[in-house]
């Protein structure tokens, strides 16, 4: 297989998109697709948004063409009940019914568990903000494909307020933190496997700083975080983990998925 066929599920709304963008940031399909394109110049990628149902009825008709998806993050909550929550999780069983291997980040871990019949919740040890400290392996973890090349223990950037409380049935529990138990799992539904990740190896720090700094006001508010002082030293602790994770150690897990598509 020479050129790979992806397709990338847009985590957030385009209200939201624009909130990324007053952050500096780009949409986290746009940064995916930046990262995917690193690692797989000749790769075709495109972008669907389950909010527009036009874009959604293109896509069904042509699903089977895709060698792989990506389901992103997303600001959305699973605990909300509405209608954008539920086109995600209508979307990725959709995707069930087909031969697809599929790799979610962080919201898309938890679409693809709750469209699996499992369960998610708010993180009940806190959130993750920017960045998720000594992530380890399992033995399982240790042998799988998703983690060739990656040390037994990592930091990684990761920002997220909910958690996997239930995986699917027979899924395969491949890294832990001390925040979050199902920081990796491998599972199969339908005809799809999944590859999901609770943290972000697709989004650099200075990434998450730039989230950081924009959503300081309502994190002070929820009292995430005590006073400004405390953002700041969380931002400097994020600086210093920066120096020690390149671009390449940090998007191991993205680069041997692509490479498991190609076999």
């Amino acid at each position: 297989m020479n050129r790979l066929k992806l397709l990338i599920v847009e985590g957030n709304t385009k209200e939201e998109n624009i909130n990324f963008n007053n952050a500096g940031c780009v949409p986290q399909s746009q940064n995916f697709k930046k990262h995917i394109k690193k690692i797989e110049p000749n790769s075709e990628i495109d972008i669907v948004e389950p909010m527009d149902d036009n874009s959604i009825s293109k896509i069904i008709s042509s699903l089977k063409k895709y060698d792989g998806v990506v389901l992103t993050g997303s600001t959305l909550r699973l605990n909300e009940d509405i209608n954008e929550v539920k086109k995600h999780i209508e979307f990725a069983k959709t995707c069930f019914k087909y031969e697809k291997k599929i790799f979610g980040a962080c919201w898309g871990l938890q679409v693809t568990v709750m469209a699996a019949g499992g369960k998610c919740r708010v993180s009940p040890k806190g959130p993750h903000i920017g960045i998720a400290r000594d992530i380890e392996l399992t033995e399982e973890g240790k042998k799988h494909k998703i983690y060739s090349a990656k040390p037994v223990k990592f930091t990684t950037p990761a920002f997220n307020y909910d958690e996997v409380e239930t995986p699917p049935k027979d899924s395969i529990l491949l890294a832990s933190d001390k925040i979050n138990k199902f920081q990796a799992l491998h599972f199969c539904v339908g005809k799809s496997e999944i590859w999901g990740l609770q943290y972000h190896p697709e989004i650099p720090y200075d990434y998450m700083i730039k989230l950081i700094k924009h959503r300081s006001k309502g994190m002070l508010e929820k009292k995430i975080f005590k006073n400004q002082d405390e953002i700041n030293q969380h931002v400097n602790s994020i600086e210093k983990a920066k120096l020690n994770l390149s671009d390449d150690a940090r998007t191991i897990e993205l680069k041997n998925w692509l490479n498991y598509l190609k076999n």
